[in-house]
């Protein structure tokens, strides 16, 4: 199936990609207000509506950016596997809010945490976890669920029901990625999931945790083996880099050399891995018929929704500005 058409409406979309210095000027910004009327120049502006709920604003500008591309790129299951994650986020709130409301809690349902952005009408979700009939669910939720509600009835952990649907998570993905049979696709989420690896590797290593009971943190599917990372627990962080030289995303732990404090190298690890997820399609860019183009403009349409989050966070708080900066996903 051609993307000829496809591409070339996501070269001019890119056209209206905020850049660097707009996130600069953003960050500049006196105050909240100053911010917002800064927004006025952008796509934004029509989400505010004269209040101050820029994360409303910026959700809406991301499904806005969803419905355009599925009126025109020919495989809608490749903008499934960017909503999917949202659709898993959403069940772990449901779930959470139903732990909290069996063991007592009247209050516990969050619905307001829910997303609009994933694929599944959350509604729908919502009555299908509550009224536990999850026939019709996809991505391997009809079995998940139930499997989540054991898991909670014997341990009453909520990290191990998280990690148990993120498991889920990145099969689904992959699953979707083989089924287009696009190997770039295909390759970009055995990265992403070598990439989220990565970053609990990072995490449980300033948690000290011990690569045998760090495992089950580890998920499968991509180009790194679980067992593999773990190892990288028993090893000084400066190794690491050496250690994974013979991957792709061996090249991120450059964050990690000669750097002390792991609590910082985590900051810089995020921002590099959120970079390097970009660049693993970045040949697409040469090509006007590679479906991998859409992945790459969704990436970068999420980064600029980072970003307006950072920066609005910062000026709405009053927070470290050169902190904010640093946080900062490289503009287009």
């Amino acid at each position: 199936m051609s993307y000829v058409y496809a591409v070339s409406r996501l070269r001019g979309m890119e056209n209206h990609l905020l850049d660097t210095a707009f996130f600069s000027r953003l960050m500049d910004s006196a105050g909240i207000d100053d911010a917002l009327k800064a927004l006025g120049e952008t796509s934004y502006s029509q989400w505010i509506s004269g209040n101050a709920n820029f994360d409303k604003a910026i959700d809406s500008e991301m499904f806005a950016t969803f419905e355009e591309l599925k009126s025109f790129v020919p495989d809608k299951e490749l903008l499934d596997i960017l909503r999917l994650p949202y659709d898993f986020h959403n069940v772990k709130v449901l779930l959470k809010g139903l732990f909290k409301v069996r063991g007592g809690e009247a209050e516990g349902r969050r619905y307001d945490l829910l997303s609009k952005l994933g694929t599944i009408d959350t509604e729908e979700l919502m009555n299908a976890i509550e009224t536990e009939e999850y026939g019709f669910l996809p991505y391997g939720l009809t079995d998940l669920i139930p499997a989540c509600w054991q898991l909670w009835d014997q341990t009453k952990n909520a990290q191990a029901v998280e990690l148990l649907i993120d498991h889920q998570m990145f099969k689904a993905m992959l699953k979707v990625a083989e089924d287009l049979k696009m190997p770039d696709v295909i390759r970009w989420v055995q990265n992403k999931i070598d990439a989220e690896n990565l970053r609990s590797a990072v995490r449980l290593a300033r948690m000290k945790y011990d690569s045998a009971k760090a495992i089950s943190f580890f998920h499968e599917g991509g180009t790194i083996r679980p067992d593999d990372m773990a190892k990288l627990l028993n090893e000084p962080q400066e190794t690491w880099a050496r250690l994974l030289s013979y991957t792709d995303i061996g090249s991120v732990l450059g964050a990690l050399q000669d750097q002390n404090d792991i609590n910082a190298a985590l900051t810089e690890v995020t921002k590099a891995i959120d970079e390097y997820l970009m660049k693993v399609l970045e040949n697409a860019k040469y090509s006007m018929d590679a479906p991998a183009n859409v992945l790459l403009y969704l990436l970068n349409k999420e980064a600029e929704a980072r970003n307006m989050r950072v920066a609005l966070v910062c000026v709405a708080g009053g927070l470290d500005r050169e902190f904010g900066r640093r946080l900062l996903s490289n503009g287009r």
